[in-house]
């Protein structure tokens, strides 16, 4: 067994897409790939499930690379990472990318069956930011397993949504979020006969405190997120993410329930007692001959009316997923809209209003780079892209390929450091990943082109690495 009480932080796209082919194609058992960080023992639990026959060479090579991605977690190990991103370009999408020109680490975990932790630390050269600090402990964590839960403290990274390029209510497109959360251990069905028609499901509770924000410093996060598979194929999530309290603010339990009960617009300006997005999501698959067709959607509302979100943001795509004889094709396209009150056009937009605040005057960003979607609020954005996996058992090696159209930031709102000056933009993006066991690495080209506005094109060579050195016997 790996360590069943270690977590799977976001970030990792080629782990992603090999556990969405497994689940899409009903080879293994149900695990959710819109809720991260992952317990292991949630991954191990689906992998003990999987079908044993009737399995093409492109399912077995997805079953290879997502066990050895967890054999490469049993040992405890020490290693080092490394970063770059040589135009300092933003992250746009959910594989782990450098905020800085160049970032470096170095790193130290282990654990077991009950218990297991990383400590990382980071060195940043040039960050894309003016708030990001230039030495992190991002990774870090400290996890346990008790009574069918998992509880972790430290600074990981979260992704809750299906949307391939970003999402709505809580991304991993900012520095991570120090805090503590904790997780069903397995994402299995009800046992009860009452309770059976639940399906598998699981949550996701987060208490934190941002850091760097200078208008509201201390700030703190209680954030919340339940998934349910009630028929094969389908999951529903809703999640909702509430900023509250900090310096000068009111901490007491009462002002931390009014934000949990959403008594925030019917009082005084200025004495609201939280900053909040809550919404909905969907992921549907069905098989077409035999290839996951996935269709899903994201709506996150910017305020609160009659106790139930409203001024909503939206996102939409289509997966497909098919065989070129044993390689792996997995197709995309989403839209995304960070306009409040606008869903693509249906209605006239309140341009400025998502992702801001008028007490919690930098918003819903962490050192300048939003919480959400990474083109932050008052936006929109479409992209489309393919992956190509081969069956190549040795280095398990793929190829993505991707491009993108924007408009960011109208209202010129200078809490969006990532793009603080409206403009729109085009670009593209090409990358290679491999592995030399233990060793994995990931190299790309993206382009970003002005069209109007004002932003400085981009041209960005990136590479990444994670070298683990060696075991701790």
């Amino acid at each position: 067994m790996a360590q069943n009480a270690a977590m799977i932080e976001a970030g990792n796209q080629e782990l992603r897409d090999d556990i969405q082919w497994l689940v899409d194609r009903r080879v293994i058992g149900y695990v959710s790939t819109s809720t991260w960080p992952i317990p292991v023992s949630a991954l191990e639990e689906a992998l003990a499930t999987r079908k044993k026959k009737d399995l093409t060479r492109a399912d077995v090579h997805a079953i290879l690379a997502v066990r050895r991605y967890l054999d490469d977690q049993r040992h405890s190990n020490y290693g080092i990472t490394a970063q770059v991103n040589t135009d300092s370009l933003p992250q746009l999408g959910f594989v782990n990318q450098s905020r800085a020109a160049a970032t470096g680490g170095v790193y130290l975990q282990g654990g077991g069956d009950r218990f297991a932790g990383k400590l990382k630390v980071n060195g940043l050269l040039d960050p894309l930011t003016t708030k990001q600090s230039k030495v992190s402990l991002e990774g870090s964590y400290a996890s346990a397993r008790f009574l069918g839960q998992a509880v972790y403290v430290g600074q990981l990274a979260h992704y809750w949504g299906p949307g391939i390029d970003g999402s709505l209510n809580w991304g991993n497109a900012g520095t991570a979020i120090p805090g503590i959360g904790l997780q069903r251990a397995k994402q299995t069905a009800p046992s009860s006969d009452w309770l059976s028609w639940i399906g598998p499901w699981g949550y996701d509770i987060f208490l934190g405190q941002l850091q760097h924000d200078k208008t509201v410093p201390d700030a703190r996060v209680v954030n919340m997120r339940l998934f349910v598979q009630p028929i094969r194929g389908l999951e529903l999530g809703a999640s909702r993410f509430i900023e509250w309290g900090g310096k000068g603010r009111s901490n007491s339990w009462s002002s931390f329930w009014n934000a949990i009960k959403g008594d925030s617009n019917d009082v005084a300006p200025g004495t609201d007692p939280s900053n909040e997005l809550s919404g909905f999501d969907v992921r549907y698959t069905f098989l077409v001959a035999g290839n996951p067709l996935t269709v899903y959607g994201q709506l996150t509302g910017e305020d609160e009316a009659g106790g139930l979100p409203s001024h909503y943001l939206a996102q939409a795509g289509m997966q497909f997923k098919q065989l070129a004889g044993s390689t792996r094709l997995q197709w995309y396209a989403e839209a995304t809209d960070t306009t409040a009150r606008r869903v693509f056009g249906i209605g006239q937009g309140m341009v400025g209003a998502a992702y801001s605040h008028s007490t919690y005057k930098d918003g819903l960003y962490h050192d300048g780079m939003p919480i959400g979607h990474p083109i932050g609020g008052s936006g929109r954005m479409l992209s489309a892209g393919v992956t190509v996996i081969p069956d190549d058992f040795r280095n398990f090696s793929r190829y993505s390929f991707r491009v993108m159209q924007a408009q960011v930031n109208p209202g010129n709102q200078t809490i969006n450091q990532v793009f603080p000056e409206q403009a729109r933009w085009y670009g593209a993006e090409v990358s290679y990943s491999w592995r030399i066991r233990p060793a994995t690495f990931r190299a790309g080209l993206a382009v970003l082109r002005r069209t109007a506005g004002n932003l400085d094109n981009g041209f960005s060579l990136k590479f990444s690495v994670d070298i683990p050195l060696g075991q701790i016997h």
